[in-house]
């Protein structure tokens, strides 16, 4: 298949000021030069810096882009809705409906969207190895899978609720509470059925009523009606604990 403008790999000129190849690119996202180049002609991605007929150079920042990209497509969003989050403004409905997580963002931003290795999983989470062992076996955490190098690995998600889990901890919180979230399991299930009978009775579609926004609006309904209760059966949790 020929790759109209495509970066030639071959090419070993040091990219200067930060600046990437695309096979450069390419291994730290792991995502194909096909695809990246597929991501500029689309809009998706600007253009890069040409530097001959053959050949160009994609700004550093390229690779935090990229990884949103990733990071949006595994949410559920497709190209069109990407496309308007990445370059568009990002005061806009659609990007202000995208659901962020602010747990950590210096080393958020630092992680991949790519599988995560179990000792990386254990290093960016904050979970010691019993803590790891034990949610897993109660399926708080899900069981890694094989990455693409065969070795077991967590995906962002997983990292997610292993911080979560890791936060509680660090408040003094004993492991048999947290196995508790297993007896709320069903409780999960029936939430979860409730936000795809949602979803399937959404009929009209906009970049503003895409799924994962669909999800987030559902996810912040269930907060706040969560926090109502608790403002009962808890009045002072807003208050700072000395």
């Amino acid at each position: 298949m020929t790759n109209s403008g495509n970066t030639d790999n071959s090419d070993k000129t040091t990219p200067t000021s930060g600046d990437l190849a695309v096979g450069e690119l390419s291994k730290r996202t792991g995502v194909t030069t096909a695809t990246i180049n597929y991501y500029v002609r689309i809009g998706v991605l600007p253009p890069p810096r040409k530097t001959s007929q053959t050949r160009a150079l994609y700004p550093a920042d390229f690779e935090n882009r990229i990884n949103k990209i990733k990071e949006l497509q595994a949410a559920g969003l497709n190209l069109k809705g990407i496309k308007q989050v990445v370059n568009g403004d990002p005061s806009s409905p659609l990007a202000s409906a995208m659901p962020v997580d602010r747990t950590n963002s210096s080393t958020a931003q630092s992680t991949t969207s790519g599988p995560i290795s179990i000792s990386d999983f254990l290093s960016q989470s904050g979970l010691d190895d019993d803590l790891y062992d034990n949610l897993i076996a109660a399926g708080l955490i899900r069981r890694p899978r094989t990455g693409p190098d065969g070795a077991p690995a967590h995906d962002r998600r997983d990292l997610s609720a292993a911080r979560a889990f890791a936060r509680l901890t660090s408040a003094g919180i004993d492991y048999p509470l947290l196995e508790r979230h297993t007896e709320y399991n069903p409780l999960s299930k029936a939430e979860a059925l409730f936000l795809a009978e949602h979803l399937s009775s959404a009929t009209r579609v906009t970049p503003t009523t895409q799924p994962v926004n669909l999800v987030a609006a559902f996810d912040a309904i269930r907060r706040y009606l969560r926090a109502l209760q608790l403002d009962e059966a808890y009045p002072d949790w807003r208050n700072p604990q000395s």
